[in-house]
């Protein structure tokens, strides 16, 4: 409920330190602070923390403990139909002493697509139940008889009058919830993706590509009109609603794997989701709009305004919470976990030596593939390269991609933007954000993602576990060109600075991984820029 006491809707509760998941819908009209009331009787102080308007989920962080009792997730990609779950909420707001009801039920469907109805909601690749929803169960959990929770209970289907269950009802898979969770968690307003073509159900069947736009990945990979497209993120797609099932379930940014079919055979590569829609702002929903068109009603007296007052007076100790920025749900929690990264990251490079001088580093391409051997000479106002005995330049003011090598593309974009990073100075970008976690198709594992912004160049640093260094950068860095994507591995510290012994560069069009060795790290006292191509 919001804190004036209004309204309401259910929850369930992820972690001992309070984080808690409802829907968007739920969420949207209570602001950025809301009451929360458990099993205990006790009503807790929450605060806003991350939103998804397009899957509808929220957020929040429960406040006064460490050692809240959580829900433990299940695997809902296993949850079959007919298989017996129980949802739990407080429908019409019944629960007065927050006891939730329980309603019992089977799995009537699973991956179901909900089109979104005069709104940006879209619910994908959920669980369709039978267990009783009614009004005020949105966003309480779905748990299979393991006592699992596998979903968020949202949609349900109504009768047009009475708002009566029709026994058709919709669960967000915990699955896809997981996916966003390190988005979430970083404050932001989280969109989807869209992958830049569609597809369309032939008449024989087969999912085939309507549009590609000229400018994307899948272009860039050989994707046109008319291919039939077999597998995207992994799933085997048997339709159009398929596709759009499977790209609903992630969060845009997220880099997946692709397979075709043209005349010429199969293909494999993968892409980039770019934003759905790019939220500045929290949306309103339609319901919210019609909810606030009539006036609240003003207190009597000065007796119920001074009640009133009181009830959305904010504690200074929860105010502090909340940082309100465009483009983020709650700027405060990006802020937390920008710390943790940034400084880690600074802590370790503390001893980075003089900034103005200029790094030089000879590196050899590890067999087998071509023979590629030159040196690197890093300075704030260029990088070149000798590749082979060939010489490149390339300005870090005003970089081109038609200065790098042909074959180590991006490369000396990437060392600039390396530099800065060490540098360990928040200032040396132009913009900074924590961007959640993700999987990482070449590592093959889950890390945390830095953002970092300066003109046209977009980075996203790679962090394991507990890894103060960055394990590997994508870098945009120009329009209709794949990234420049990198690894780093052997971290050491080299005369005065710190400096991966290994770089791999991933081929955009092969998905094949390259290493450097790098050798020794000199400090040269000249800036490159004064170096001239022959």
């Amino acid at each position: 409920m919001d804190p004036k006491g209004q309204g309401g809707g259910s929850g369930v509760l992820i972690s001992a330190d309070g984080y808690a998941i409802s829907n968007y819908h739920v969420t949207s009209g209570a602001g950025s602070f809301m009451k929360c009331g458990l099993s205990d009787g006790k009503l807790y102080d929450a605060v806003i923390v991350g939103i998804d308007p397009t899957g509808d989920i929220a957020l929040i962080q429960l406040q006064g403990r460490t050692d809240f009792s959580f829900a433990i997730p299940g695997d809902s990609d296993q949850v079959q139909t007919g298989q017996e779950v129980m949802a739990l909420g407080n429908p019409f707001l019944l629960a007065s002493d927050f006891t939730p009801t329980v309603t019992y039920g089977i799995v009537s469907g699973v991956r179901r697509y909900q089109y979104p109805s005069n709104t940006f909601l879209e619910y994908t690749d959920c669980i369709q139940i039978d267990a009783s929803i009614n009004p005020g169960n949105s966003g309480g959990p779905l748990f299979d008889l393991n006592g699992r929770w596998i979903g968020i209970n949202g949609r349900a289907s109504f009768e047009k009058r009475g708002r009566v269950n029709s026994g058709a009802a919709y669960a967000i898979s915990v699955n896809q919830i997981m996916k966003f969770l390190g988005h979430l968690k970083c404050g932001l307003i989280v969109d989807h993706g869209v992958a830049d073509f569609t597809v369309e159900t032939s008449e024989s069947g087969e999912v085939r590509v309507a549009q590609v736009s000229a400018l994307s990945d899948a272009y860039r990979r050989g994707l046109r009109p008319g291919m039939q497209v077999l597998s995207f993120a992994g799933r085997l797609l048997t339709s159009a609603n398929d596709f759009q099932n499977v790209l609903g379930i992630f969060p845009e940014g997220t880099r997946l794997p692709l397979r075709w079919r043209d005349t010429d055979g199969l293909h494999e590569g993968t892409i980039r989701l770019r934003p759905l829609h790019a939220f500045q702002k929290a949306p309103e929903l339609p319901e919210e709009r019609q909810r606030r068109r009539p006036a609240d009603p003003e207190p009597q007296d000065d007796e119920d305004a001074e009640s009133a007052g009181e009830a959305q007076r904010i504690p200074a100790s929860l105010e502090r919470l909340f940082v309100a920025r465009d483009g983020f749900c709650n700027y405060y929690f990006n802020e937390l976990q920008q710390l943790k990264l940034v400084k880690a990251l600074q802590e370790r490079v503390a001893a980075n030596g003089d900034p103005a001088t200029a790094w030089v580093v000879s590196f050899t391409a590890v067999e087998p593939g071509p023979r590629l051997t030159g040196e690197l000479t890093i300075a704030d106002s260029a990088v070149g390269m000798t590749l082979n005995d060939r010489p490149f330049l390339q300005s870090t003011t005003d970089p081109q991609a038609a200065e790098e090598s042909p074959q180590l593309p991006g490369l000396l974009i990437a060392m600039n933007q390396l530099r800065r990073l060490l540098s360990g100075e928040i200032t040396a970008f132009t913009e900074q954000q924590a961007a959640g976690r993700t999987f990482h198709l070449p590592l093959r594992k889950y890390v945390d993602i830095l953002l970092t912004r300066e003109g046209v160049r977009t980075c996203r640093w790679y962090f394991e576990d507990g890894s103060a260094l960055p394990v590997g950068v994508d870098i945009e860095y120009a329009q209709g060109i794949d990234e420049a994507r990198l690894l780093f591995a052997d971290w050491a510290d080299r005369n005065g600075a710190v400096f991966p012994g290994r770089i791999g560069l991933i081929s955009g069009a092969t998905e094949d991984l390259l290493w450097l060795d790098t050798g020794d790290l000199t400090v040269n006292r000249r800036n490159v820029s004064e170096k001239k191509k022959p």
